[in-house]
Protein backbone atom coordinates (compact mmCIF):
# COMPACT_ATOMS: atom_id res chain seq x y z
CA UNK A 1 0.00 0.00 0.00
CA UNK A 2 1.28 3.47 -0.91
CA UNK A 3 2.21 5.76 2.00
CA UNK A 4 -0.27 8.51 2.80
CA UNK A 5 0.77 12.14 2.43
CA UNK A 6 -0.33 14.79 4.91
CA UNK A 7 -3.06 17.05 3.46
CA UNK A 8 -1.21 20.11 4.84
CA UNK A 9 2.51 19.31 4.74
CA UNK A 10 2.50 16.91 1.78
CA UNK A 11 4.99 14.68 3.61
CA UNK A 12 4.60 11.00 4.45
CA UNK A 13 2.48 10.31 7.54
CA UNK A 14 3.42 7.67 10.09
CA UNK A 15 1.02 4.86 10.97
CA UNK A 16 0.42 4.47 14.71
CA UNK A 17 -1.65 1.75 16.36
CA UNK A 18 -4.04 2.40 19.24
CA UNK A 19 -6.10 -0.52 20.55
CA UNK A 20 -5.51 -2.36 17.29
CA UNK A 21 -6.66 0.59 15.14
CA UNK A 22 -4.03 2.12 12.83
CA UNK A 23 -4.27 5.89 12.40
CA UNK A 24 -1.94 8.06 10.33
CA UNK A 25 -0.17 10.97 12.02
CA UNK A 26 1.88 13.70 10.37
CA UNK A 27 5.26 14.04 12.12
CA UNK A 28 5.49 17.72 11.14
CA UNK A 29 2.08 19.29 11.90
CA UNK A 30 0.70 16.50 14.18
CA UNK A 31 -2.51 16.25 12.15
CA UNK A 32 -4.27 12.87 12.30
CA UNK A 33 -6.01 11.02 9.46
CA UNK A 34 -8.80 8.65 10.45
CA UNK A 35 -10.07 6.25 7.82
CA UNK A 36 -13.80 5.56 7.81
CA UNK A 37 -14.97 4.17 11.16
CA UNK A 38 -11.59 4.45 12.93
CA UNK A 39 -12.52 7.46 15.05
CA UNK A 40 -15.82 5.87 16.10
CA UNK A 41 -14.08 2.58 16.94
CA UNK A 42 -11.47 4.28 19.11
CA UNK A 43 -14.09 6.35 20.95
CA UNK A 44 -16.08 3.20 21.72
CA UNK A 45 -13.00 1.49 23.14
CA UNK A 46 -11.67 4.44 25.15
CA UNK A 47 -13.47 7.81 25.43
CA UNK A 48 -10.21 9.43 26.60
CA UNK A 49 -8.29 8.32 23.49
CA UNK A 50 -8.62 11.77 21.91
CA UNK A 51 -6.64 13.36 24.73
CA UNK A 52 -4.04 10.61 24.54
CA UNK A 53 -3.62 11.05 20.78
CA UNK A 54 -3.42 14.84 21.20
CA UNK A 55 -0.71 14.54 23.85
CA UNK A 56 1.37 12.06 21.83
CA UNK A 57 1.26 13.99 18.55
CA UNK A 58 3.45 17.06 18.95
CA UNK A 59 3.86 19.31 15.92
CA UNK A 60 7.18 20.53 14.55
CA UNK A 61 5.40 23.11 12.40
CA UNK A 62 2.30 25.21 13.06
CA UNK A 63 0.03 26.16 10.17
CA UNK A 64 -2.29 29.09 9.88
CA UNK A 65 -5.77 28.52 8.36
CA UNK A 66 -4.78 30.40 5.18
CA UNK A 67 -2.12 27.77 4.50
CA UNK A 68 -4.63 24.93 4.82
CA UNK A 69 -6.57 25.83 1.68
CA UNK A 70 -6.73 23.16 -0.97
CA UNK A 71 -6.45 20.15 1.30
CA UNK A 72 -6.78 16.86 -0.55
CA UNK A 73 -7.69 13.43 0.76
CA UNK A 74 -4.54 11.34 1.35
CA UNK A 75 -6.41 8.25 0.05
CA UNK A 76 -8.46 9.58 -2.90
CA UNK A 77 -6.70 12.87 -3.70
CA UNK A 78 -10.05 14.67 -4.00
CA UNK A 79 -10.57 17.97 -2.17
CA UNK A 80 -11.61 17.65 1.46
CA UNK A 81 -14.72 19.48 2.62
CA UNK A 82 -14.98 21.29 5.95
CA UNK A 83 -17.87 20.42 8.27
CA UNK A 84 -18.84 20.96 11.88
CA UNK A 85 -18.54 17.96 14.15
CA UNK A 86 -21.82 17.34 16.03
CA UNK A 87 -23.44 20.07 13.87
CA UNK A 88 -23.61 22.66 16.66
CA UNK A 89 -20.09 22.34 18.05
CA UNK A 90 -17.32 24.84 17.32
CA UNK A 91 -15.10 22.00 16.07
CA UNK A 92 -14.54 22.06 12.33
CA UNK A 93 -13.06 18.97 10.69
CA UNK A 94 -12.25 18.09 7.09
CA UNK A 95 -13.79 15.01 5.51
CA UNK A 96 -13.64 13.11 2.26
CA UNK A 97 -16.91 12.59 0.42
CA UNK A 98 -15.55 9.52 -1.36
CA UNK A 99 -13.75 7.38 1.25
CA UNK A 100 -15.33 9.11 4.30
CA UNK A 101 -11.99 9.65 6.01
CA UNK A 102 -11.51 12.52 8.47
CA UNK A 103 -8.59 14.94 8.77
CA UNK A 104 -8.09 16.37 12.26
CA UNK A 105 -5.62 19.21 12.75
CA UNK A 106 -3.39 19.57 15.77
CA UNK A 107 -5.44 20.83 18.75
CA UNK A 108 -8.78 19.71 17.33
CA UNK A 109 -8.72 16.35 19.14
CA UNK A 110 -8.91 18.16 22.51
CA UNK A 111 -11.72 20.39 21.20
CA UNK A 112 -13.47 17.27 19.89
CA UNK A 113 -13.19 15.62 23.31
CA UNK A 114 -14.59 18.74 25.01
CA UNK A 115 -17.50 18.88 22.53
CA UNK A 116 -18.32 15.22 23.20
CA UNK A 117 -18.17 15.82 26.96
CA UNK A 118 -20.48 18.82 26.66
CA UNK A 119 -22.93 16.80 24.57
CA UNK A 120 -22.88 13.94 27.07
CA UNK A 121 -23.55 16.34 29.94
CA UNK A 122 -26.39 17.97 28.03
CA UNK A 123 -27.95 14.55 27.37
CA UNK A 124 -27.65 13.40 30.99
CA UNK A 125 -28.72 16.71 32.48
CA UNK A 126 -32.50 16.09 32.03
CA UNK A 127 -32.09 12.62 33.55
CA UNK A 128 -30.17 14.07 36.50
CA UNK A 129 -32.82 16.77 36.96
CA UNK A 130 -35.51 14.08 36.98
CA UNK A 131 -33.63 12.07 39.64
CA UNK A 132 -33.17 15.23 41.71
CA UNK A 133 -36.88 16.08 41.47
CA UNK A 134 -37.84 12.55 42.56
CA UNK A 135 -35.40 12.74 45.50
CA UNK A 136 -36.76 16.13 46.56
CA UNK A 137 -40.32 14.78 46.38
CA UNK A 138 -39.32 11.78 48.52
CA UNK A 139 -37.75 14.08 51.13
CA UNK A 140 -40.82 16.34 51.24
CA UNK A 141 -43.07 13.30 51.52
CA UNK A 142 -41.01 11.91 54.40
CA UNK A 143 -41.12 15.30 56.16
CA UNK A 144 -44.93 15.37 55.85
CA UNK A 145 -45.19 11.87 57.32
CA UNK A 146 -42.94 12.86 60.22
CA UNK A 147 -45.05 16.01 60.88
CA UNK A 148 -48.26 13.96 60.83
CA UNK A 149 -46.76 11.42 63.27
CA UNK A 150 -45.63 14.24 65.57
CA UNK A 151 -49.11 15.85 65.55
CA UNK A 152 -50.74 12.49 66.20
CA UNK A 153 -48.45 11.94 69.21
CA UNK A 154 -49.16 15.46 70.48
CA UNK A 155 -52.95 14.99 70.27
CA UNK A 156 -52.73 11.62 72.04
CA UNK A 157 -50.75 13.25 74.84
CA UNK A 158 -53.22 16.14 75.12
CA UNK A 159 -56.20 13.77 75.29
CA UNK A 160 -54.63 11.98 78.23
CA UNK A 161 -53.76 15.13 80.20
CA UNK A 162 -56.54 17.63 79.45
CA UNK A 163 -60.15 16.82 80.36
CA UNK A 164 -62.69 17.28 77.59
CA UNK A 165 -64.26 20.74 77.34
CA UNK A 166 -67.69 21.28 78.87
CA UNK A 167 -67.18 18.91 81.74
CA UNK A 168 -67.17 20.77 84.95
Amino acid sequence: MEPLLCPDCKIEMQSQRYYGVAVDVCPACAGVWFDEGELRSLLQIDPLILLSLEDRAVPDVYYSPEEALGRRCPRCAIPLHAYRYLYDSPVELDGCNQCHGIWVENGELRKLHEALQAQEQAETQPEAQHRLAVAQYAIESQEQVERANMLTSLFRLLRKRVPPFGIG
